[in-house]
Order: C-alpha cells, then structure tokens, then sequence
C-alpha cells in the first residue's frame, strides 16, 4: 500500500496555460525555431540509437521502452554501490525512469524521496525546456532496496552520492546542461544533492520540499495556529474533539478496513485512528487546493459516526499510513529517516490532551524499524540550511502559504541568483511557475532559460490533453 501522507508527487491541479504570446517579447524571443530537415534526419538517427547507447552504460539495464507522444520512455534498473564509501562491496539495483527526446536538449534529474512511479509525468521544467528527465527511486524504498538492509547506509550523503554517480555516467551521453528538480521529500533530495556535489548541475527547483529540524520542530504547531481561516480552524478543532470522544464509534470503522487488506498489530487500530486525528489539521492544510476537500467540506462535530470517519479517513488516511502493510514497507524508511536526520514536525496535542490515550507517542522514533538504534543527528540539515542562505547559487524553492511545510522551508538569497516562491493559495506544486502572473513569469522563465541553456515556453497541450495529465496526477493524490 501506498501512503496518503506521501500523496501529489505530480499533481499540478488545474492550470490556466497561457498563450506564448502572453509571456511578452522577451519570452517569445527565446523560442526555439524549427529544425531543418538536416538536423530532423540527424536526430532521429540518435533517437533510433538511443537504446544501444544505454545498453552501453556500465550498470545499466532496459527493462521497458516505449515511445510516448514526442518521447521516448525507458524504465530503468542503474547498478549502485551500497555504500558509496566502499564501491568495491555490497551492490543494489536502484529503479530509475528516463524520458529522452535528445541528446542535445537539456537534461533534468528528477530525485524522488520515496519510490518510483511507473507512469510517465514529466516534471514542470522538462516540459518548460523540453528536455529529457531520468527520475530517481530513493534507496531503501520501493525495488530499490540493498540486500543487507543495513539502515547505517540510508542517509543524506548515500542518497545524494547515488544521484551524483547517476550524473556521472548519463553525462556521458546527455552532454547539455543539466538541472535537478523534486517534490516533496524529493525537493529535499534535490538541495541535498547540489549541497554535496554542487557542480553536478547548473541549477535546482525544487518544489514544496519537507524537512524538519529536531523530531518536534515547533515551527510547524506556530504556524497552524495562524493559517487559513479562522473560522476554518475551529471546525477542524472541532472534528478532532468530536472523533476523539467519539472513538468507540470510529475505532471499528477503521478496524473493518481489514476487508481491504489493512491490519494493525504493530500499532493498534485505536493509536491509529488517534494519530490520525492529531495529524488532521496538519494534512488538511499541506494538501488544500489540490485533495477533495475544503473548509465548506468540514463535517459537523454531531455528524454521524460514518460521516465523521469518512472524513478523518480522507484527510489522514489512518490505514495508509498506521496499517501494517504502510508501517513495514515505506513506513520503515521514511520513519528512519525522519529520525535520523530529516527530522519531523511537531503535531499538536495541548488543546486534545484531555482526550488522548497516547500523548507524546507520534515520533519516528516509536516507528518501525524495530529493533533498530535510531539516534536522530541535527548536523546535516543545520548545515543544509545553512549553506542555502548563504552559498546556494542558481536554486528556486517553491512552496505554499498554506503548506505547514513552509514553515520550515530553506530560504535561499537573490544575490546568489537564488530566489524562493511562495504560492499564495496552494502549496507550491508543480505547475506553480507556469502559472504566474507577468512580469513575475517572464523574470523566473528568464533565470531557467540561462541555467539551462535553452530557450523556455510553455507546454501545448490540447485542453484534453491537459485534462489527462491532471487526471493522472489526481490518481496520484489518492494513490499515495
């Protein structure tokens, strides 16, 4: 099963997409002009050679190829050591995509902070530039899991040298510039990547990234206290008081989920359902504007127990991510991570604490894996933040004003050609540099133009087509 709390790795939600023309001369004067017929015949011989040109790469292994619109779309399996400090020891397979179109068009590495997806969705910048993307599955989940299990090798430089040692060798046939991207924990991985191997790539967006410092980083709790609505905040307290007092009615509603597939014996049905409720203010506003819901959707404190559950189950999902089968599978890294070194926010209990059966038990180091010493280091990401306020050359950070993740954003300096974007009514996804208002899109199309050496526009896509791919990325949303 798949995590709700890991949801929207493409999701853009609805777009207004602009003609060229709109973006002003400046904008139009970087279009690229159609090939001649040379230069067709000649990239379409590339194209046809692309797959033995892959086949050639030391560790690399084709296990799907098809073309799709005007790409070509390979999944991927890339030999990695596990330990980047002994190369000769322990290797894993690690699952990676690969959207080609040409060799010669910019290439944009999509570092995912979690596991891969089998669809094909390009990241925002691959269709601003159309370039090519190779996405990433992150060690230790999804297929990409070293056979020891040695969770001493999940950490931020491990993952950030895989991304570099994937550079290295594609570098050998995709010869342009290159750029990093991610969402979500990916984002993270992004900046994690240039931090450690900062001339990788001439420049990095990355989108909503999340990481917290400490295992309760108050930011998080200070800043649901003010978001949204006032209104709208209460009717959420409100739920949390109702589904709480209301246990005895919602526990075997969750408990029925069994049907699906779901048990709860690493965490009892009850503690779940109690994190989830927690955790509710929290997701319901990392995800508003682009989830099925909305401060109108809040049901009512006295509302039936099903209404109630339904609820709590859409925002939070407590089977996907307090089940058995989320705990044990990519609970395990992601919880490792969390309290290792990325951290996590701090949900707050205070005004439920009355009502609380397990207060105090929702950190990550309570969390599978079991059995396994887990002492949480501040260092990397104090550094991280760091180096990003002050040394981070040719980076954009997208977030949301409505994103609780926001609070504990990078901040990055104009002065260093870096800038940060703050989406005033979502959570900075992608799509969130397409739709900005002028002067501010041609400014930002402008800075990614220059990093990637490569004229800028904006897709054109039917609006069937447009339709299709949000569709896609919705499945997403409820997928993880």
């Amino acid at each position: 099963m798949l995590a709700r709390h890991r949801q929207l790795r493409g999701m853009a939600g609805t777009l207004a997409v602009m003609m060229l023309a709109a973006c002003g001369d400046s904008t139009a004067g970087r279009l690229e002009q159609a090939p001649s017929g040379e230069a067709q015949s000649q990239t379409r011989v590339v194209n046809d050679d692309i797959r033995a040109r892959l086949e050639a790469l030391p560790g690399v292994t084709i296990l799907g190829d098809e073309s799709i619109e005007d790409f070509r779309f390979f999944t991927l399996d890339f030999e990695q050591p596990a330990d980047h400090r002994n190369p000769q020891g322990e290797k894993f397979l690690q699952r990676m995509t690969l959207f080609h179109r040409s060799v010669t068009a910019p290439m944009v590495i999509d570092t995912e902070g979690a596991e891969i997806f089998a669809e094909p969705i390009a990241a925002e910048p691959v269709d601003l530039l159309k370039g090519n993307q190779v996405t990433v599955e992150h060690r230790f989940y999804g297929t990409s899991v070293p056979a020891s299990r040695d969770w001493r090798l999940l950490d931020v430089w491990q993952s950030a040298a895989d991304a570099h040692r994937v550079v290295e060798v594609f570098k050998t046939i995709y010869g342009a510039r290159w750029l990093s991207t991610g969402v979500f924990r990916g984002g993270t991985a992004a900046i994690l990547h240039r931090y450690f191997f900062p001339n990788d790539v001439q420049g990095t967006l990355a989108y909503a990234e999340r990481h917290s410092l400490g295992l309760r980083d108050a930011r998080a709790a200070h800043f649901l206290a003010n978001v949204g609505d006032a209104a709208c905040r209460e009717r959420l307290k409100s739920v949390q008081r109702a589904a709480l007092a209301r246990r005895a009615e919602l526990t075997p509603l969750l408990e029925a989920q069994v049907a699906w597939g779901f048990t709860f014996q690493t965490v009892p049905a009850d503690q779940a359902l109690e994190f989830s409720v927690v955790r509710l203010p929290f997701n319901f506003w990392q995800y508003m504007g682009l989830a099925p819901y909305s401060c109108a959707t809040i049901p009512e404190p006295t509302a039936p127990a099903q209404e109630l559950f339904d609820f709590v189950d859409m925002v939070a999902g407590p089977a996907y991510v307090f089940s058995d089968q989320a705990l044990l599978t990519f609970g395990e890294p992601e919880s490792y991570q969390s309290a290792t070194e990325l951290g996590a926010p701090l949900y707050p209990e205070l005004e439920l604490w009355s009502l609380l059966r397990y207060p105090g038990a929702q950190v990550p180091t309570l969390l599978p894996p079991v059995g396994v010493t887990k002492v949480y280091n501040p260092l990397p990401m104090l550094k991280v933040e760091l180096w990003t306020r002050l040394h981070a050359k040719q980076v954009l950070i997208l977030d949301g004003a409505l994103s609780p993740w926001s609070a504990s954003a990078f901040g990055v300096e104009a002065r260093n050609d870096s800038y940060r974007l703050v989406a005033p009514e979502g959570i900075g996804f992608y799509g969130a540099l397409s739709a900005l208002e002028e002067p501010r899109r041609t400014f930002f199309f402008d800075r990614l133009s220059e990093w990637a050496g490569s004229p800028v526009h904006l897709p054109q896509a039917s609006e069937a087509k447009r339709d299709e791919r949000s569709a896609q990325k919705l499945r997403r949303l409820h997928g993880r």
